[in-house]
């Protein structure tokens, strides 16, 4: 479908669907189904009344960002927040402390994913009434959806070359893994089970695809290839092994390994070689830091923590010295990516 339709938003919408539960799979039946809406651009609706298109709402953050004297690929920082009463997408420029909100929209935008050139965002939004996958350029302007389901999607990640998005369709009493191109076209199941099969993330050769699951009763980490085969077990321990993401030469994946502290999950960020060897702690495991992500040229980790008493955004040197809070709002902070390789104009 054509990127050139305009569509309007009631503003206050929402569809309160948990983002993360507990189940899982086997099978890797691959299902191929039919794009709907995809590239559909959005307007804006103001309190005030009427709409301003996205390119006119996120003006200010293109002259902030002309102000920095870098693109926002100059390692600039992606996340989401809470802050100022709604969940947004913010972009915190390199050296900035105030992040510059990209979405400014009144339904919830989450877990953005920065593709690999730095010029698009993936996120979830439900300002169509449910969660589905949309991107827009790194300023905010060119707002598209591309998928369009009854059900929620979630954990939008694009693949090294930027041609296709993996993400996680939420059936409820399970997840499945899906995998599309970039536009939205092409859709087609990886997984599928009665169990939960979530975050996925291909490597820099395009295959294998790390995934977390509970398919054998304990949330570990999985591989299998880009068509869905081949699906394989890297861990096996009491604890919880989430969030997985692959360094980007492809020798070491960092992960959450999380522990149950009565009702409450507390761990660290972990690091292991691709071949299972070599697994230490990079951060501690008396808080709870979680979802690790590396720079682009591999040598920092981002990541998400409480370690201040509410969630912020962090990062630390992939050997786990100087670590540094980069987000400071009372607001949740969280599921950040380094924007793009490191360059400046």
């Amino acid at each position: 479908m054509g990127g050139k339709m305009h569509r309007r938003v009631a503003s206050g919408r929402t569809a309160a669907r948990a983002i993360l539960a507990a189940g899982l799979s086997a099978a890797a039946l691959v299902c191929e189904v039919r794009p709907s809406a995809a590239q559909t651009t959005f307007d804006v609706p103001m309190a005030q009344g009427g709409t301003r298109s996205a390119a006119e709402v996120n003006r200010p953050v293109q002259d902030a960002l002309k102000r920095t004297g870098v693109t926002p690929s100059a390692l600039a920082v992606v996340f989401y927040s809470g802050r100022g009463g709604n969940q947004d997408v913010y972009l915190l420029p390199p050296g900035e402390r105030e992040p510059l909100n990209l979405t400014r929209h009144p339904a919830r935008d989450l877990c953005p994913a920065s593709s690999p050139d730095g010029t698009r965002i993936a996120f979830l939004s439900d300002r169509g009434g449910n969660l589905d996958i949309y991107s827009m350029a790194t300023d905010g302007s060119d707002v598209r959806q591309l998928t369009s389901s009854p059900d929620t999607e979630m954990h939008p990640e694009y693949s090294p070359d930027g041609s296709r998005i993996v993400f996680v369709r939420d059936f409820q009493q399970k997840t499945e893994i899906w995998i599309m191109k970039a536009d939205g076209s092409g859709q087609r199941r990886l997984t599928s089970g009665g169990w939960r099969d979530e975050r996925p993330f291909v490597s820099p050769d395009g295959s294998p695809i790390l995934f977390m699951s509970n398919r054998d009763g304990n949330y570990e980490i999985y591989t299998m290839a880009v068509d869905g085969s081949r699906q394989a077990r890297l861990t096996s321990t009491p604890q919880l092994e989430v969030f997985p993401a692959w360094s980007p030469d492809g020798t070491k994946i960092v992960y959450s390994q999380k522990y149950r502290v009565g009702s409450a999950l507390e761990g660290g960020i972990r690091v292991m070689n691709a071949d299972r060897r070599n697994d230490h702690a990079v951060t501690g495991t008396e808080t709870r830091d979680e979802n690790g992500l590396w720079s682009p040229d591999g040598r920092r980790i981002i990541f998400q923590s409480v370690r201040d008493g509410n969630f912020e955004v962090y990062q630390v040197d992939a050997d786990g010295r100087n670590p540094v809070r980069l987000t400071h709002d009372p607001a949740w902070d969280g599921w950040a990516s380094f924007v793009g390789p490191a360059r400046r104009d």
